[in-house]
């Protein structure tokens, strides 16, 4: 059981696109199943996940921009990656608190 970081940061072009839905689907090969998340905490989601009998997380994007966290989501969501996603959370509790920051990422739990 393991949280790996391997993620892409910046804005979501058609080059970080392609390399993260490339990413993506060598998970996908390599792995019984597959589930696509959203979180601003991953320590916290994968200690949540791996009771829950996945193996492996692996962050694959992040970002401070909702801008660009949407851009990611409607991405994958054209290219039929959304039957995968586990949860999407937009508003993480704390949010918005005074000299709070906020930095969104993408994950992959994997069997």
């Amino acid at each position: 059981m393991v949280l790996r970081w391997r993620e892409y940061s910046g804005r979501p072009n058609n080059l970080l696109l392609e390399k993260l839905h490339h990413s993506i689907g060598q998970y996908q090969k390599g792995s019984r199943a597959i589930k696509i998340g959203l979180t601003t905490d991953p320590i916290r989601m994968w200690h949540e996940q791996r009771r829950e009998g996945w193996s492996e997380m692996v962050v694959v994007y992040s970002t401070s921009s909702h801008d660009f966290t949407a851009a990611v989501e409607s991405d994958l969501t054209a290219h039929g990656w959304n039957r995968y996603y586990t949860s999407w959370n937009y508003n993480p509790e704390g949010e918005g608190l005074p000299g709070s920051y906020t930095r969104y990422y993408v994950y992959l739990l994997l069997v």
